[in-house]
Parts: C-alpha cells; structure tokens; sequence
C-alpha cells in the first residue's frame, strides 16, 4: 500500500526535483560552453506572457542558471526565479532540458541522449551466461556497464534507483538485464571518468 505524504513532504520532494532538473540544465549549459539563444531551441518553453522577454540562457561559475531578458526593468533573472514566479513550470523545464541536449556544444560534443529503437533482443546463451550484443560484443570483448535509464553509468551499490540497465560498451545498446531487451542506444553515454 502506497503512503499518503503530507504537503510539506510533497513540497520537500517538489524541491530536490527542481534542484535535480536545475542541476541537469547547468551541466548541459556547461558541456555547451557557451551562451545559448532562445532562437537556437527547437521551441521556446517559457510561459505566452514572458516568452517574448526571453532571449538567451547561460551558466554562471557558481552554476547559477541565468535568462538574458528584453524586458524594460531586468536584463537578466535567474532560471530558479521564473519557476518562483510561475513563468516556466515543471514540465517546461523538462522540456528546456530536452531541448538544450539537441545543440551541439561549443567543441562539437553532444548531449547524453537515450535514442529509442524497435524492439529487439539481444541473444543470449544460457549455458554460458554470456549476452551477445546485435554488433558483436560480448562480455569478454568491450563487455556491458550498469547504466541508468538514459543509458549514463550508474553505480549500482551507490545508486538505489539504479534498474537493471546495461549498456553495450561497443555499439551504446542499453539493455534490461532481467528480459534481455534492448531499451535504446546512448551514442554518447557519461561515463564514469566523466563525473
């Protein structure tokens, strides 16, 4: 049976999500190393009544996360203060997020991005316990790395939501250890050494 929480407990929760996305949005911006134009995004996520005073968005050295803004009173606001002010909600800094991992960075790299693929299988031979990937690894070869759901290494004695994942270390095929199916790929994962 499910716990209710109590509204403080929901606020608590609502605040470590925030920081969580807010963290993920900084480190997007700094894998970019640069200012970020509003024009750049597929879309723009920021509420009818302010997008049109949104113009780019940048990182500052202590990871604040800053807007460049056109309107008459502020040349810039912090991200945190137009979620405050109920200009970007929840989902649209989901959206910001997804739409920051579309732009290549300023060296050329790309973000962390989970591709979706049919559904396929790896193969499996059971005697041996050994995972044949679709490319060709297998363990003894590049081998398999516990990863979460976006395909980024994870630690699984440190990470409690870690799910069952591996990735492919040859081809970035993130699979379900329990059904052997193949959730996406993740060209180019976060890896250990990156964090």
């Amino acid at each position: 049976m499910r716990r209710i929480k109590g509204v403080e407990v929901l606020k608590a929760q609502l605040r470590i999500f925030l920081d969580e996305v807010l963290y993920s949005i900084a480190e997007e911006m700094n894998r970019m190393e640069r200012t970020v134009k509003i024009s750049e995004l597929a879309h723009n996520p920021f509420g009818s009544e302010v997008s049109n005073y949104v113009e780019a968005i940048r990182v500052l050295e202590n990871q604040n996360i800053v807007i460049d803004t056109s309107f008459s009173d502020l040349e810039e606001k912090k991200l945190d203060d137009f979620v405050s002010d109920g200009e970007i909600g929840y989902d649209q800094l989901i959206d910001l997020l997804a739409l920051l991992k579309e732009l290549e960075g300023a060296g050329g790299e790309f973000a962390s991005v989970l591709m979706k693929v049919d559904s396929h299988s790896i193969r499996f031979r059971s005697g041996h316990n050994d995972w044949i990937c679709k490319c060709g690894n297998t363990p003894s070869a590049e081998g398999f790395y516990t990863c979460d759901a976006d395909g980024n290494d994870i630690e699984p004695e440190v990470c409690t939501d870690w799910d069952h994942l591996y990735r492919c270390d040859r081809c970035g095929r993130v699979i379900d250890q329990r059904n052997h199916k193949v959730m996406g790929i993740n060209l180019s994962p976060i890896i250990e050494d990156d964090i």
